[in-house]
């Protein structure tokens, strides 16, 4: 079989979206051999795959290369880019709200959206066809003794990160300038993790942060708010400083049963990698 999908990924990026992108190729090429490739942009440059995505199965491929029947699937930031290309495009809404941060709006040329939440699900409803491509997480094990601090990243803030860090009351460590295998550490040995982000899609850190065994709390927005996107029962997600300093200090300090009752969101962030796999089946048929 030919070459079915060409994903093109922002070269050098390291962030949520680009290794969701990694994963799609990898994962591609797993459930069928050679059937995808990576293309980095800007396409006149040689890019180098990132080293934390080198563990993924991503072949790279030139835009002088892309066969002509083969499905180009573009991030949401650059729909545009598909009037550059001959091919069927595909756009992946990996987030909602940045799509249009990159001056990019015109969907004329997309013949095919996929969603990794069902926060970009309702949102491009009437969009044309459409499909569910979600992705997956996994977190180094590593030896480490849990702490009773709380875990926080700083860049994600939806505006009550400031007031959390001043009032709290409890030991605080901020996720900055770790590798993977140094947010593995701190995730596994901290008790709880603090989401203050829009999250404008699924986001990676609080599916981590379960897997390693912290107890999740999160704000309301963006895909947070839907059950699909993130199942945690309602007293771990909040829109108030007062409501998100008690709750988790009573989890800090109470031993309440947390753990217990998070143990169906942490099965569901396990399960997203099988359902992931079904997902990129069910693309590669629609691809031919």
């Amino acid at each position: 079989m030919g070459l079915k999908l060409v994903v093109v990924c922002p070269g050098g990026a390291v962030t949520g979206g680009p290794e969701a992108m990694h994963q799609l190729v990898s994962t591609a090429n797993r459930v069928e051999r050679n059937s995808a490739a990576i293309l980095y942009w800007p396409f006149n440059q040689e890019h180098a795959t990132p080293e934390p995505y080198v563990r993924y199965v991503v072949p790279k491929i030139r835009r002088d290369q892309v066969p002509d029947d083969a499905v180009v699937v573009l991030p949401e930031i650059w729909p545009d880019m598909a009037h550059t290309f001959r091919n069927r495009c595909a756009l992946w809404w990996l987030s909602v709200d940045n799509f249009g941060t990159h001056g990019q709006h015109n969907l004329e040329r997309i013949s095919l959206h996929l969603c990794q939440s069902e926060y970009a699900w309702q949102f491009t409803q009437g969009f044309g066809e459409r499909m569910m491509l979600t992705d997956w997480v996994e977190v180094p094990e590593v030896e480490v003794e849990r702490a009773d601090q709380v875990v926080v990243n700083p860049a994600k803030d939806a505006g009550l990160l400031e007031g959390f860090l001043a009032a709290a009351k409890f030991d605080i460590v901020a996720l900055r300038g770790f590798d993977r295998l140094g947010v593995a550490r701190v995730l596994r040995g901290s008790r709880v993790y603090v989401d203050f982000g829009h999250h404008p899609g699924r986001d990676r850190l609080p599916r981590e942060a379960a897997l390693a065994g912290c107890i999740v709390f999160s704000t309301k927005h963006g895909a947070a708010k839907y059950d699909k996107d993130m199942p945690l029962p309602d007293w771990y997600k909040f829109d108030r400083l007062e409501e998100v300093l008690e709750n988790v200090a009573s989890v800090v300090w109470g031993r309440t049963t947390a753990f217990d009752q998070q143990a169906k969101y942490r099965a569901w962030v396990a399960e997203n990698k099988s359902w992931f796999e079904s997902e990129v089946k069910g693309l590669l048929d629609v691809c031919g």
